[in-house]
């Protein structure tokens, strides 16, 4: 995680620890290399240790009480924080997924994203950033993308268990740059970002639908990808697929 933050801009300006609960907790605040007031959260925790607490929402208020007695704390941050619980999975919990929903719809103190983990998925990711040659960042952006891959974690998440991560990390690390291609041309989500005062009302309302399907952490990890895909104007990637195949095939 840390090194998919400082290759998207954000410093880690603090590393330390929080208790709650008698339990120790380590915790990392990012700062926008540019943007001072754009800050991340990361809380490192096991799932174990996230169902037994008692009342999760005092956890969240330790923690922004932590954040603003801090001296990289200032005002205009509160309303560009995001907290990333990184869950390591230790006890496969029923309870974990709803637990997930009622942590990311709370309202109060930060955007909340859950990211759960196991100790195998990081391993496949670490030897296959290992074998491309690339960082995480790079490989997130670069797999994401990767139209066969893409159809074979739709028809089963068990076999593609790197997508499935991969996706993961993408809608629940909000500030990874992706890159697609349009009509020949490479925009970046931010830059797209960045135009909305050129934005008809049509595109504004597609804008409107994406920030909700993202928001919307109940949703099908694949169902959720391709929301997102249709909502900004793309071609859906298996069709694409077969409209490059059946061109190979003339």
């Amino acid at each position: 995680i840390k090194e998919i933050m400082i290759d998207c801009a954000y410093d880690n300006v603090v590393q330390t620890e929080i208790m709650f609960e008698k339990k120790v907790y380590n915790l990392d605040i990012f700062k926008h290399r540019e943007i001072e007031s754009q800050v991340v959260i990361v809380l490192q925790i096991l799932e174990s240790q996230l169902i037994a607490h008692s009342n999760n929402k005092e956890f969240v208020i330790e923690i922004a009480n932590y954040f603003r007695e801090n001296d990289v704390y200032f005002p205009d941050m509160d309303k560009n924080t995001s907290l990333i619980y990184c869950v390591k999975k230790d006890v496969n919990s029923d309870k974990l997924d709803k637990l997930k929903v009622k942590i990311e719809d709370d309202p109060y103190y930060f955007k909340k994203y859950v990211l759960s983990y196991d100790e195998a998925q990081i391993d496949m990711f670490k030897k296959l950033c290992r074998k491309h040659g690339q960082l995480a960042g790079q490989l997130i952006r670069t797999y994401i993308l990767d139209t066969d891959k893409f159809n074979q974690f739709k028809k089963n998440e068990d076999i593609e268990k790197i997508y499935k991560l991969v996706s993961e990390l993408l809608i629940k690390i909000p500030i990874i740059p992706i890159n697609f291609k349009t009509n020949g041309e490479i925009k970046c989500i931010s830059d797209y970002m960045l135009d909305i005062q050129k934005c008809n009302n049509d595109e504004l309302e597609r804008l409107d639908c994406i920030v909700e399907i993202l928001n919307s952490s109940q949703e099908n990890t694949a169902l959720l990808m391709d929301k997102v895909l249709e909502h900004w104007g793309f071609v859906d990637l298996e069709e694409e697929n077969e409209i490059g195949r059946a061109s190979c095939r003339e």
